[in-house]
């Protein structure tokens, strides 16, 4: 329960101290959503998160 607790006052600490980086994410996410569609996917478009094995 305590771990919950840190992480919402660590989210809430840097959405206060970076609402510029709030906001940009925001507005990426948005522009994501509406290049995809409703429910889209787009892998190939996207940068891969994984390491190469």
């Amino acid at each position: 329960m305590a771990i919950r607790i840190y992480r919402a006052l660590a989210e809430h600490a840097k959405r206060e101290a970076y609402p510029e980086a709030v906001e940009a994410a925001h507005a990426d996410f948005a522009t994501i959503r509406r290049t995809l569609g409703a429910g889209g996917r787009a892998d190939e478009d996207l940068p891969s998160t994984r390491e190469a094995t």
